[in-house]
């Protein structure tokens, strides 16, 4: 932009000359002036003592109007091209932060991978967990604080060679730079515990002193760059982002490094993305039904539906595997209304007083139109939405309360029941179970699966079973295996259990058979006692 602007000027001064130039030619070589003061003193004899001078201040005041016009055009021209060279930095600038955006470190890390110097280069992806959190609780305004805080500290800890950049989720990039290896691993640690420290300790934000929380992604660019010497910018921020990703589903730890395994992963991961659509089309996608059992009459109460892929190829697929990528490109509710329709066509043939559970997305069951499709779904197959429980997770209700309470409300209001899935493994409080319309709560398997064995896990578990009966609601333990754990659960109070103890997840057509079978031990258990 810099060197068309310097063109533009000279382009200007040369017409400028270029002007001066041919009145002079023209005035020296054909007298053109004199002609024509000449002619009009012929036409208007009054005129003869002022006609060359108003010829001359013709000539002049059309010089004078070109110039302005030049110099008007110029400054138009200007302030064009500084329109345009902002809108170009913007283009690479985070604005709340100042720093480079996500595309300005994609440049800089594309020049750097194509004239690599001595240094060993590792990526930091790192990104502030709950900012879409402290945006909806505290505002713009502390989100801001809490992003720009983020980024002084980043800016002062990277050195001569490093590179720092912010995206607009909060998410921010380093390239840090060293002599070798070690000293570039020591650096990236160094750098972590930092903004570990920072998070953890508390940023002062909009008049408060907010704590958050961080996931970091690290690659070693050396070490990639041996194994494919030839990959692009992309490549490396996929790998980037995907390393992120996983830290941020791990449930203990919120760093994760890439490796080998997960190169495979994003193999068999870009193999899923490509074929996953159609499988739903397909009908590749089914459900599958997990019971729960009444531990007091040891009765079917309902049962969970699961997804599971039925590959052509390689057979039955877990939901590990194709879940979070069905959610990372947009069709985790197709799926989910798809093994909706399927179980309740299945259920027709099912006790009515058996209740189908399935795990809503918290970001889909805010959306009306989830909630239209899921009573037009019930609609076509006969199911009443009485039948129906919608389990959203605990972490949804902490991040998005106050959307899923409407949510919530919504859904009851058309019949269908709500229940708080993985109990314990987040950080709701007392609150958000007293305002929130809550049917059951389900304690998370972790604490189940020990339950005998650890103190700790049984004492969550007494005082979330405690906690229910307080609010008046059911409690749902997962992960029952064993059978003492039962009759512990039991003796606790809990009211439901669920687990490969009773029966493992199971194809639609197993269903039927097993309430039978179920139903009969049910009746000669009672009888024996």
């Amino acid at each position: 932009m810099r060197r068309y602007s310097e063109k533009g000027k000279q382009v200007e001064l040369a017409s400028i000359a270029g002007l001066v130039a041919i009145f002079v030619f023209a005035e020296l070589n054909f007298s053109v002036f004199e002609h024509i003061a000449a002619t009009l003193t012929q036409s208007y004899p009054f005129l003869a003592d002022y006609s060359f001078a108003l010829v001359i201040g013709g000539w002049i005041g059309l010089s004078v109007y070109t110039l302005r016009r030049r110099r008007e055009a110029g400054l138009e021209t200007r302030a064009r091209i500084a329109v345009e060279e902002d809108f170009e930095l913007n283009q690479i600038r985070d604005s709340v932060t100042g720093l480079p955006n996500k595309r300005g470190f994609e440049l800089v890390l594309g020049e750097r991978i194509q004239h690599p110097g001595s240094d060993t280069l590792h990526l930091i992806g790192c990104e502030v967990r709950n900012i879409d959190t402290i945006l909806s609780v505290h505002g713009a305004r502390a989100a801001e604080d809490i992003k720009s805080s983020f980024a002084n500290a980043l800016v002062s800890l990277c050195e001569l060679g490093d590179f720092a950049a912010c995206s607009n989720d909060a998410t921010f990039y380093v390239i840090a730079a060293a002599p070798n290896d070690d000293e570039g691993k020591f650096k990236v640690d160094s750098l972590v515990e930092t903004l570990s420290s920072l998070a953890s300790a508390g940023i002062p934000a909009n008049g408060m002193k907010l704590q958050s929380s961080m996931t970091f992604g690290l690659l070693n660019v050396g070490e990639y760059l041996r194994l494919k010497p030839d990959t692009t910018v992309e490549a490396l921020m996929q790998r980037l982002e995907f390393t992120l990703s996983t830290a941020r589903r791990q449930k203990h730890g919120t760093i994760a490094h890439f490796s080998a395994e997960m190169e495979s992963s994003l193999d068999q991961r870009a193999k899923v993305e490509a074929s996953f659509g159609q499988a739903i089309l397909n009908g590749e996608i089914v459900p599958y039904f997990q019971p729960f059992i009444d531990l007091a009459t040891k009765r079917v109460c309902g049962l969970e539906i699961l997804a599971r892929w039925e590959h052509p190829q390689n057979g039955l697929i877990g939901p590990t595997t194709f879940i979070p990528i069905a959610e990372d490109i947009g069709l985790l509710r197709t799926m989910t209304l798809s093994i909706l329709r399927q179980a309740c066509i299945s259920a027709r043939e099912w006790p009515d007083d058996i209740k189908l559970a399935i795990n809503v997305s918290p970001t889909d069951l805010r959306d009306n139109l989830l909630t239209d499709e899921i009573i037009n779904t019930l609609k076509q197959t006969g199911m009443a939405p009485e039948r129906i429980e919608l389990e959203i997770t605990e972490n949804a209700i902490v991040e998005e309360s106050g959307a899923i309470s409407e949510a919530i409300s919504r859904v009851k209001a058309l019949g269908m029941s709500i229940s708080i899935d993985d109990f314990g493994t987040g950080y709701s409080s007392l609150h958000h179970l007293r305002i929130l319309p809550f049917d059951k709560i389900k304690i998370d398997q972790s604490f189940i699966k020990d339950i005998s064995t650890n103190p700790e896990s049984r004492a969550i578990v007494q005082t979330v079973i405690a906690l229910g009966k307080s609010l008046g609601l059911p409690t749902t333990a997962e992960g029952v295996d064993a059978a003492q754990n039962q009759e512990l659960l039991a003796e606790l109070g809990c009211t439901i259990g669920q687990g490969y103890l009773f029966a493992k997840p199971l194809p639609a057509h197993e269903v039927t058979t097993f309430l039978k079978n179920y139903e009969n031990l049910a009746v000669g258990l009672s009888q024996v006692a």
